[in-house]
């Protein structure tokens, strides 16, 4: 459930970010999309699962998780910074008019560039969240 409410704040942030790039109506979409269904998915699969104390296991000691904490921000510099400073071969330029994140724009993207990355990304969060529920709870499956 913690991760569920870090969740709920990573996305509010991201919806603030499209506020900051004067895309009001990304902001919004954001966050009915995931901070309205995608998130109320989660807690409910976290409900579902009902993991009891011994089935979670041990927690991994301070160092090995500010040691993961590291690693995962070196990863994410060394994928961040080479985006940030060179625009990606590829992908379209944001418009120059000033309607980056209008409702035009958007659909124009979505259903034309995106169309695809769109639905395999969907696929990927079923399949994922179906892993889950495969890992949490193998005695639904009976044995391995």
């Amino acid at each position: 459930m913690y991760s569920a409410v870090w969740l709920l704040i990573c996305f509010l942030s991201f919806a603030g970010v499209y506020l900051s790039l004067s895309a009001p109506f990304l902001a919004a979409i954001h966050v009915l999309v995931y901070t309205g269904a995608i998130l109320v998915l989660f807690v409910f699969v976290i409900m579902l699962l009902n993991l009891r104390d011994e089935e979670l296991g041990e927690e991994y000691p301070a160092g090995t998780r500010f040691l993961a904490a590291g690693g995962c921000t070196a990863l994410f510099t060394l994928i961040a910074v080479p985006i940030y400073e060179a625009h990606l071969p590829g992908m379209p330029p944001l418009p120059e008019d000033g309607h980056f994140g209008s409702i035009e724009s958007v659909g124009n993207l979505l259903f034309t560039v995106y169309g695809l990355p769109f639905e395999l990304v969907s696929v990927l969060i079923i399949v994922a969240m179906f892993g889950a529920l495969v890992l949490a709870k193998k005695k639904l499956w009976g044995p391995a």
